[in-house]
């Protein structure tokens, strides 16, 4: 089921190809935006899988009739677990940023946009904008065969360093250019680092890992150069800063 997205997560499924035809063995597709373009009405599932953030009224009516209809609820991607990219307007005065992307802004829906289980309950979350693909197959067999899902608690930066990506964090030794903004030592592996393989920074899609030592890094950024505004804006575009937030003001 898909609310507010650009449907990457779906596509990173439909990538799988024919493993992903290889589960119509074992489950029926009762609703698959991308396979069919008939509106059905929500039926009844075993497993729904939620791509999307809650952006609109009728997203969140969608998404109370999903939970209803649905004995086990996984939240699929960055936009239904963090609140994606959708979730940097809790931050710059929603009212004026509406004015200036629709004419008449006072017909549309407006709402503060939430994390998906902070509206129901979700049961599973598979990460990352787009997620792995692997995780979900690893998922469904998980469940079909009624053994617990679990993704290892571990940094980004594991992966990256196994793999032998340089550290984007580090300063170049040939210009003297201080480091990237990296959140690879605090945010959840099992996107394989592939950010860093083309040395991009990791921005945070797949989340905090438990264990993090959010507050340590945060200070590290400050140290090698980074103001808290930077940092902020940064973290606002896979909507990680609320996840950190709460983890500092709960401590």
């Amino acid at each position: 089921m898909g609310l507010t997205s650009c449907e990457g997560c779906q596509f990173a499924i439909m990538d799988l190809g024919n493993r992903f035809l290889e589960l119509f063995k074992d489950i029926e597709i009762v609703q698959f935006r991308l396979m069919e373009e008939e509106v059905f009405v929500t039926p009844k599932m075993d497993i729904c899988f939620v791509e999307g953030s809650v952006v609109t009224k009728e997203n969140q009516k969608i998404i109370k009739e999903i939970r209803k209809q649905s004995d086990i609820l996984v939240a699929l991607g960055n936009c239904a677990s963090m609140g994606g990219i959708h979730q940097i307007k809790n931050y710059h005065q929603p009212q004026k940023m509406i004015q200036e992307v629709y004419f008449h802004s006072n017909k549309i829906d407006n709402p503060e946009i939430l994390d998906l289980e902070k509206i129901v309950k979700v049961d599973y979350t598979i990460p990352g904008c787009p997620i792995n693909n692997l995780e979900f197959l690893k998922l469904v067999y998980s469940l079909l065969q009624s053994i617990d899902f679990k993704i290892s608690p571990r940094p980004v930066c594991e992966e990256c360093q196994l793999r032998g990506y340089d550290c984007v964090l580090m300063p170049d030794p040939k210009t003297g250019k201080k480091g990237q903004m990296c959140f690879g030592p605090i945010i959840q592996g099992g996107c394989e680092a592939v950010c860093l393989k083309s040395n991009m920074p990791c921005q945070g899609c797949r989340g905090l890992y438990k264990g993090a030592q959010v507050n340590n890094h945060l200070k590290h950024l400050e140290e090698i150069g980074y103001s808290r505004q930077e940092i902020n804006h940064q973290l606002e575009i896979y909507g990680l800063r609320n996840d950190v937030e709460e983890f500092i003001n709960s401590k």
